[in-house]
């Protein structure tokens, strides 16, 4: 299923759960930024709602009263969430967007496929093991296909293997079969996609003068996020980029004017 697909089946499982209203459910239908957004489970669905004002942050944890009959466990885990993706001290959209860019990093990265990728012999047992201790938990019916590139990705940025070792898979002299050769290449691609893959950290430092003619000192939230992989999240590379960019410059504001 497409992440368009799963954006609709996504809310209209919230307005079945009680979570969205007949109106609120229409107005997220019609929402200009709808298609450009990659939602895939109903818990993304309720804070991206949360985040465009359709449903009042402070109301989501209200919501659980809202709750069909027999829905009322998965409505609050579906809630609890929701709430976790837009709460923190900076605007909810952009809480938000920087959640759901590390959602997207974490698609296709399953138990089965840490499986695939050590009978590849892409990793052994002891990386194995470790993989595992730190798989994203993930609603299964909402989950994506398993991948083992995207997994290999993700063991690098988590890091299990480090980017040398990555590369080293990537040698003719690793002799590692047809498949496998595939699926590290593919891993590859993702790790060096948007600017080799390195984590990124944007420390703001603002100072300004006082009307008593002290200079005050403020210093906004740090962001650090990770360029692996956002073009598919965002449609292209460039695209993680600007959300991320624009999520600092958010953040820098928020602390600047509206404390």
């Amino acid at each position: 299923m497409t992440l368009e697909e799963n954006r609709l089946r996504a809310l209209s499982h919230l307005h079945t759960l009680g979570l969205l209203t007949d109106a609120e459910h229409a107005q997220a239908l019609a929402h200009p930024d709808l298609p450009n957004t990659a939602l895939r489970t109903p818990s993304e669905a309720l804070g991206w709602a949360a985040a465009k004002d359709i449903v009042a942050v402070d109301a989501l944890p209200g919501l659980r009263a809202r709750a069909a009959p027999g829905a009322e466990d998965e409505a609050h885990r579906t809630v609890a969430n929701a709430v976790a993706m837009v709460s923190g001290q900076a605007p909810a959209w952009v809480l938000f967007e920087i959640g759901l860019m590390a959602h997207r990093l974490e698609d296709g990265v399953t138990d089965s496929a840490l499986d695939q990728l050590q009978a590849l012999q892409l990793i052994d047992p002891a990386q194995h093991f470790q993989a595992r201790s730190l798989l994203p938990e993930q609603e299964p019916e909402w989950a994506a296909p398993a991948s083992p590139a995207a997994t290999l990705a993700w063991a690098v940025r988590t890091g299990v293997l480090t980017s040398a070792q990555l590369q080293a898979l990537a040698t003719p002299m690793s002799a590692i079969a047809p498949e496998g050769q595939q699926v590290v290449a593919d891993a590859l691609a993702r790790t060096e996609r948007g600017g080799g893959g390195h984590t990124k950290s944007v420390h703001t430092r603002t100072e300004r003068s006082s009307s008593d003619g002290h200079t005050k000192t403020v210093h906004t939230r740090t962001v650090t996020w990770h360029s692996t992989g956002a073009s598919s999240a965002s449609g292209s590379p460039r695209a993680g980029k600007v959300i991320a960019v624009v999520a600092v410059v958010a953040v820098a504001l928020y602390f600047l004017f509206a404390r």
